[in-house]
């Protein structure tokens, strides 16, 4: 990833790729624990139709971590003054789980800049009364890992499809970073205590696609109602998927999101 780069938002040095092609450019978030790196499967592909842009969001990666709260508001307050930094003002938009969450609450209040929403099991929906899954319990212990063979053991044990060598490693380096633990967790509460959006969704009038991996278990498939309710979402379930699906199978997963994009 030769076009990666730093920038200051707001106070904060933050680690980004634009590859600066042309085309309609596609901001890429990440979910919890992620990075740019999340993407590594998808970048290549989807940047010969697309200008690729994707940032470390801040608490993870190799993007600053303060001690401050990382609610939605304060990811969205952040993304809306990152585009205005890169001078971006209509693109298209993906976001992973954590990063699904800041993406549609970013749709609702900035309707007019998101030409097109592609969610990949979307946090954000979830019952105030959801207590999490016996895997997302199991996720959240990597923050307590000692090395990467822990972490690949913790992530072993919830879906083999989302391990290697290189990511576990990748995860370890990255949460043995000063601040990253604690914004690992905060991120988490963040998510976990935002309102829930399911009564807003209406309001976003662009189009959208919702990617599920039928065996996510982290956030299990049945959290797609409410988009269903909406009416106006597409909706692709991958099979033999976990919640994940851009690193599961991602040349399926590349096709689906370019043609959406491009019709």
């Amino acid at each position: 990833m030769s076009d990666l780069k730093f920038a200051k938002v707001n106070n904060l040095r933050v680690r980004y790729l634009d590859n600066n092609k042309r085309g309609t450019p596609l901001l890429l978030l990440h979910g919890l624990g992620g990075s740019i790196e999340s993407w590594t499967n998808n970048i290549g592909f989807l940047s010969t139709k697309f200008r690729i842009i994707a940032l470390d969001l801040p608490g993870f990666g190799l993007s600053d971590k303060p001690k401050i709260s990382y609610s939605i508001n304060f990811y969205v307050g952040f993304l809306e003054k990152f585009i205005k930094k890169i001078k971006l003002s209509h693109f298209f938009m993906m976001g992973s789980s954590l990063g699904g969450h800041i993406a549609v609450e970013f749709a609702i209040r900035n309707r007019k800049n998101v030409d097109k929403l592609v969610l990949i099991s979307p946090a954000g929906s979830l019952p105030k009364t959801f207590k999490g899954t016996k895997e997302l319990r199991k996720y959240l212990q990597i923050v307590n890992a000692k090395s990467s063979k822990d972490v690949s053991r913790i992530l072993s044990s919830i879906d083999n499809s989302m391990v290697s060598r290189s990511y576990a490693d990748a995860i370890y380096k990255r949460l043995s970073l000063p601040g990253a633990k604690q914004g690992f967790i905060s991120a988490l509460k963040g998510s976990a205590m935002a309102p829930r959006y399911n009564n807003k969704l209406a309001t976003i009038d662009t189009d959208m696609l919702l990617i599920w991996g039928r065996e996510d278990r982290m956030i299990p498939l049945r959290f797609i109602r409410p988009f269903m309710e909406r009416g106006k979402s597409r909706i692709m379930i991958l099979e033999k998927c976990g919640h994940r699906p851009h690193v599961e199978n991602p040349k399926l997963f590349n096709k689906i999101v370019k043609d959406f994009l491009i019709e």
